[in-house]
């Protein structure tokens, strides 16, 4: 079963986002961009980091995108490649950020209201593509 972090700001977003998820992964949720990044650092020092981060680009204290770069910064750091850590799928209601969002390093984007076929979709695909590399966990 996948792991999957859910950050989102709004606390009715973070419930429907882990409602639809239930049968395909165990989820965890962040109200801000500190606890998303406290979250995903404490999952890598108990050596089960989360598959995916479901992140919404409007978060209090620190935004969605200063998360992402954080995030892969750290990767970074780490010696992880490239499209090899945790896989980001930005869930947001803005379009402008787009591009950014992608050159910060994100694996896709969601707008809302979130579809949830377009959601599974996007999931399966990464869960596909990492089980081919190894990355996922079963």
């Amino acid at each position: 079963m996948l792991k999957i972090l859910v950050a989102d700001d709004n606390f009715v977003n973070r419930k429907l986002l882990m409602q639809l998820l239930r049968d395909k992964a165990a989820c965890d949720a962040a109200a801000s961009g500190a606890e998303t990044l406290e979250a995903y650092n404490l999952s890598l020092r108990e050596g089960r980091p989360y598959d995916i981060i479901l992140l919404d680009i409007s978060m209090p204290d620190i935004g969605g995108l200063q998360v992402l770069r954080l995030v892969r910064e750290s990767e970074a750091r780490a010696g992880v490649s490239a499209g090899k850590g945790v896989a980001v799928i930005m869930v947001t209601a803005y379009q402008e950020p787009f591009a950014e969002a992608f050159n910060s390093g994100c694996d896709d984007y969601v707008l809302k209201p979130v579809e949830p076929r377009d959601l599974y979709a996007k999931i399966d695909k990464i869960a596909v593509s990492r089980a081919g590399s190894g990355k996922e966990k079963q």
